[in-house]
């Protein structure tokens, strides 16, 4: 990011681009694996009552036109989503991402193209459903190593979701790599780790991985406590709303995986450029990536003496009383905004 000034000065201005969108304090994603029912019965209610967009994958050999049931290799069938729920998702705002055509680990060792094609079967299948491009892939099992992240990038994908278990930083070092915390039962976390996430999540980008939300007295959670399993990776609907309610109370930006990876680029790679007289700035938000995928807003955050402005060419034009000499605007990629004095 670069700041440009010419013309008049207008005592002292400067512009800079928040680190998260509308300068909110840290980023967080949820992410949902395998496209259980429960997904669309409990937490689907729950993010739009909250006006809340997560990321849910796909599994291409478990997803049929209307709801199934499936299962992993020695456990018990559960209900999945069919497109009809899928695509309901995806209308609402929510974003689809890849979790493989079949639920199997990536072979790391095989050689990169021969990954590719495995990773663009999944891919196609759900962008010929979508009629959109999906970016996000969320390896089978969280699993990438040896020639897999690279991979996922020659088959188009933007981002790879893991395991890894830690909390992103503002710039990860690949976005191939995206590190989660997982869910793994009512237990883990309990309310003191998720407060800890919580924490940690400031500056950061917490990616926070659901699976089931099976009710306390469900016939699932039944067959779950009969064979004493640890980590069941269900945690019920009740408590998955408190931990929602945790992170709105946070303060946090929520957002899909996709979104909140545009972002972070998008960041990185806009220059800000200024001319300022004594009574209009304008203000160019420059960058050399695709504007056709790299399309998410910006928060600009501007430094001016002025008590009173007027806005042309931002998401949120008007006039508007400035507190603590701080202006906030949302404007897209490649923009000219024009600030005038009131």
């Amino acid at each position: 990011m670069a700041f440009h000034t010419s013309g008049q000065k207008v005592n002292e201005c400067a512009v800079q681009i928040t680190p998260w969108y509308q300068n909110k304090p840290g980023a967080v994603s949820l992410s949902f694996d395998d496209a259980s029912y429960t997904q669309y019965t409990s937490a689907f209610p729950v993010l739009e009552k909250y006006k809340i967009k997560g990321t849910f994958s796909v599994v291409g050999e478990w997803v049929d036109e209307q709801p199934g049931y499936s299962a992993e290799p020695g456990s018990f069938e559960i209900k999945k989503m069919g497109w009809q729920q899928l695509l309901e998702l995806f209308n609402q705002g929510h974003e689809l991402a890849a979790h493989g055509y079949n639920h199997q680990k990536y072979d790391k060792q095989l050689p990169v193209n021969d990954l590719v094609v495995e990773m663009r079967n999944i891919k196609n299948l759900i962008e010929s459903r979508i009629h959109s491009v999906v970016y996000t892939l969320n390896y089978p099992y969280s699993y990438a190593s040896g020639n897999i992240p690279e991979a996922a990038r020659e088959a188009g994908y933007l981002f790879g979701r893991t395991g890894l278990d830690t909390i992103n930083p503002p710039t990860p070092t690949s976005m191939y790599l995206l590190a989660t915390e997982a869910i793994l039962s009512i237990e883990t976390p309990d309310s003191v780790m998720f407060r800890q996430w919580i924490d940690l999540a400031k500056g950061n980008w917490l990616i926070l991985m659901y699976h089931h939300l099976f009710p306390v007295d469900s016939k699932e959670m039944e067959i779950i406590r009969s064979h004493n399993v640890a980590n069941y990776y269900s945690v019920p609907p009740g408590a998955f709303e408190k931990q929602i309610k945790a992170l709105i109370d946070a303060g946090y930006w929520i957002a899909p995986i996709s979104e909140i990876g545009k972002y972070i680029a998008e960041r990185n790679n806009t220059e800000i450029r200024t001319i300022a007289f004594k009574k209009k700035i304008y203000i160019y938000t420059v960058t050399n990536l695709d504007k056709n995928i790299y399309d998410r807003p910006l928060t600009l955050e501007v430094d001016i003496p002025w008590k009173r402005v007027k806005i042309e060419g931002s998401l949120n034009d008007g006039i508007f009383e400035i507190q603590s000499n701080k202006l906030y605007i949302s404007v897209l990629p490649e923009n000219q905004l024009t600030l005038s004095k009131e």
